[in-house]
């Protein structure tokens, strides 16, 4: 009898088990899920400040007379100049140059695709920035630019 009592306990543990792993199954997908898409926005958030470093080393506006220096032509123009290559980033030698510029996947500052981050693509937009209100876009040049840089994922990629 204490044989076949021990053997009932293994199958009712069992199916306890079994019934809690089941219940618990669809917590464990949402975890890894999350995790996965924790990781995508960590990647993205990386190579936003990338290019946005990449920017940023750019010279402030080729509108200006000299460095540090205020912009002087109200009706500059955003996006590249003559003599620029809209379609090589190392071409560009100011921040606005990079106005509507999009990666369908990153490329480095030589412009050599990043390996392994192909389901990602990048954009630029620059706009002046009104001075007496700095949360609206100004349609004249200013002193101030506003960059965003939107790094997204495609799901099927």
């Amino acid at each position: 009898m204490s044989k076949g009592f021990v053997l009932v306990e293994a199958s009712v543990a069992y199916t306890i088990m079994s019934l809690a792993l089941v219940t618990l199954l669809p917590l464990f997908i949402l975890c890894f899920r999350s995790s996965q898409e924790t990781s995508r926005i960590a990647q993205a958030t990386q190579l936003s400040s990338e290019l946005l470093e990449e920017i940023r080393v750019r010279k402030w506006d080729s509108a200006t007379p000299r460095e540090n220096a205020a912009v002087d032509n109200p009706s500059a123009r955003l996006g590249t100049d003559s003599g620029e290559d809209p379609g090589d980033k190392r071409s560009f030698n100011d921040i606005d140059d990079f106005h509507n510029w999009a990666e369908k996947q990153p490329f480095d500052p030589s412009m050599q695709p990043v390996k392994g981050l192909e389901p990602y693509s990048r954009s630029v937009a620059v706009d002046y920035v009104d001075l007496a209100n700095p949360d609206s876009v100004s349609a004249a040049a200013t002193d101030l630019k506003r960059v965003v840089v939107c790094t997204r994922w495609a799901k099927n990629a």
